[in-house]
């Protein structure tokens, strides 16, 4: 074998081992992060399966993830003046009552939602069975309110 050949062969033998690597790499982190639940998704996803509404107006620091182990699960956090809070609580989950009986937050909620398990929506998509809602009001500033939102199914 020449020493071009050699060399050229070496290159593509590193080459091609360092290109395994990389997506091996970058598929074990997304299977990874799918099954602890903390790959991101699109805020408007992840309202759409816990059936909520848009989200309000001058939402800020949001932050939206799914995971899928033996059920599929989104969570949304987010900040947005208290008073547009409360009204897109009332449009998306209207029988939800909110307790002050939590453990990790001012107040929170399990909201009954329609329908039967599974639930899909108009093109198919499944949707959360199950709601978890949790509500702060801000320190320092008591017109911010710190949302988080669990959905899952069962």
């Amino acid at each position: 074998m020449t020493v071009r050949r050699k060399r050229l062969t070496t290159w593509l033998v590193i080459t091609g081992t360092t290109a395994v690597l990389a997506v091996g790499g970058w598929w074990a982190y997304q299977v990874s992060a799918a099954f602890d639940g903390t790959l991101g998704v699109p805020c408007d996803e992840a309202a759409r399966f816990v059936r909520a509404a848009e989200l309000p107006a001058g939402t800020h620091d949001r932050k939206c993830t799914t995971g899928q182990w033996l059920s599929i699960s989104y969570k949304l956090d987010f900040r947005a003046p208290r008073g547009e809070t409360e009204a897109w609580l009332r449009a998306s989950y209207p029988d939800a009552k909110l307790s002050g009986d939590c453990t990790h937050s001012d107040a929170c909620a399990y909201p009954q939602l329609p329908g039967r398990a599974p639930v899909r929506d108009e093109a198919g998509h499944r949707l959360a069975d199950g709601v978890h809602i949790e509500l702060d009001h801000e320190d320092g500033d008591g017109d911010v309110a710190h949302v988080r939102v669990s959905g899952f199914t069962v």
